[in-house]
């Protein structure tokens, strides 16, 4: 009985902490720890059932490590849930020389089944993240083919498009637009690939134009004023701000709406070397910041310094393939996938982690308030420190995936699909104690064995290596993870 009352503490703990995370971070960080947690049991699923499969003996199958929280026995097996949810495992009898069984259950003990059952059973973890990966893009491409359209064209280049968001405090929020939206014409130029939209607007900051626009079968005409945003160069000028910013006010200027390049020049011309606060847009968020002591130290003309920012992204149309065109593309699209993250795994390897220590170190003496401010959007947008080039912590993978949410189900799909094929080909890695390295050790002994002659590896001798991954693969994660707290990942 006090087992019991034990077991169903530790449930409700967990249950409370999730409910917790739900009040104060939001239920979509709940559904992505679930749907990650959901991601871990499966890998161990297929452990499992090969292994049953083969008549092998399983005495644990646990998510998560450390304490353990709440299990219940059935037959042999022993099922729960603990701790730390970094991961999970299944316990196979007999696993190495070094664990020993009794005699009885000797016979079904990991050691003694033959190569193929072996190797059914080490990758059947890493072919459960494969086969996710297949049934998440064989869904996604159901409901919506544009994961297709980068084999013949590039999206923005599709003629076939709808407003998707509308940033804050841009000349689309102020013309009314809404997502759903469809452009007719702006300034006179009819519909066209969401590119050539692009580039039209960024010649136009500043200009009022006229905005035809589509809403529920209905034609609707505003006027709105293009805003502007920092280019390279505008922002080199401006200690505090980047490339990308958009300027909302200034401490001291009087403006009818957000000031223009033009009128900061004006006014900044004569105070040029000392700090103002300027309002902007920032670039990475896309909420507004004051950013505090910023300092023009030089300025150009507005046509190099700004350009066109309209405020919307695009939806485009892709009507979903059907049955058998979307099963053809999902496994062109996986065995792509797997073969980029193959192909990525030396570059996460050498510049992975020295990309995520950057992130922790000082760097540069921090010029004053302005620069503090903005240090790491600095350096996020610096192709020395590509965020693609850190490695992220299950938090971050956690955040991103909370953050996808708010754009719809099928981007969070997406993720947790890439987040699959990375797990599946990193578990493959000949390295001790992930499954390629046990399928390393399998092999040899089945070399070894060659001529009738039954041949083990002694797994004491291989401890000090798996020690040693374990603590790098423990460092990686713990400093990814503070870099992550610190540091926030951002894709744009």
């Amino acid at each position: 009985m006090r087992k019991r009352l034990e077991d169903h503490a530790g449930l409700a703990v967990l249950v409370a902490l999730l409910a917790l995370i739900g009040l104060l971070a939001g239920v979509s960080w709940v559904v992505i720890i679930l749907l990650l947690v959901a991601m871990l049991f499966l890998h161990e699923l297929g452990h499992y059932v090969t292994a049953r499969m083969t008549g092998m003996k399983v005495t644990e199958f646990f998510i998560g490590f450390g304490p353990r929280l709440w299990s219940f026995r059935r037959g042999e097996t022993e099922y729960g849930i603990k701790a730390v949810w970094v991961g999970a495992y299944v316990r196979i009898a007999g696993m190495s020389s070094l664990e020993p069984e009794d005699p009885v259950d000797e016979s079904r003990s990991f050691r003694r089944q033959s190569y193929p059952r072996k190797l059914l059973v080490l990758t059947a973890g890493s072919a459960m993240h494969f086969v996710i990966a297949l049934v998440l893009l064989f869904v996604l491409l159901m409901i919506d083919g544009r994961l297709s359209v980068g084999r013949a064209e590039q999206p923005e280049e599709v003629a076939e498009w709808a407003l998707s968001t509308v940033s804050v405090d841009s000349a689309a929020s102020a013309a009314g637009l809404q997502p759903g939206d469809e452009l007719v014409s702006v300034n006179g130029v009819g519909r066209t690939t969401f590119g050539d939209f692009s580039r039209q607007v960024r010649q136009l900051a500043g200009e009022e134009v006229e905005v035809v626009y589509l809403r529920d079968g209905s034609t609707h005409t505003t006027v709105t004023r293009i805003g502007e945003r920092l280019t390279a160069r505008g922002a080199a000028g401006i200690v505090g701000l980047i490339e990308g910013d958009r300027i909302l006010a200034v401490d001291g200027l009087q403006s009818d709406g957000a000031p223009t390049y033009a009128q900061l020049a004006g006014y900044a011309g004569r105070r040029l070397g000392q700090p103002i606060d300027i309002t902007i847009v920032d670039t990475r968020t896309g909420r507004p910041v004051v950013v505090e002591g910023a300092i023009v130290n030089e300025l150009v003309d507005p046509s190099n310094g700004v350009m066109g920012f309209f405020g919307v992204s695009a939806d485009y149309h892709h009507p979903g393939l059907g049955v058998v065109g979307a099963a053809g593309e999902s496994v062109r699209l996986l065995a792509a996938t797997v073969r980029d993250v193959v192909f990525a795994i030396p570059t996460i390897v050498t510049d992975g982690f020295g990309g995520t220590l950057d992130g922790l170190g000082g760097g540069d003496p921090v010029e004053g308030p302005a620069q503090s401010v903005r240090e790491l959007e600095v350096r996020r947008l610096d192709t020395s420190h590509p965020d693609e080039n850190r490695i992220l912590s299950i938090y971050g993978v956690a955040r991103i995936g909370a953050e996808a949410a708010s754009d719809g189900a099928s981007d969070v799909l997406l993720l947790i699909m890439y987040v699959n094929v990375f797990l599946g080909v990193f578990n493959l890695l000949p390295l001790l104690p992930l499954d390629g390295g046990h399928v390393v050790v399998a092999t040899y002994e089945r070399i070894r064995s060659i001529g009738g002659r039954s041949h083990q590896v002694d797994a004491a001798r291989l401890l000090p290596l798996t020690y040693a991954v374990v603590a790098l693969l423990l460092l990686v994660g713990g400093v990814a993870l503070v870099r992550d707290i610190l540091d926030p990942v951002s894709f744009g």
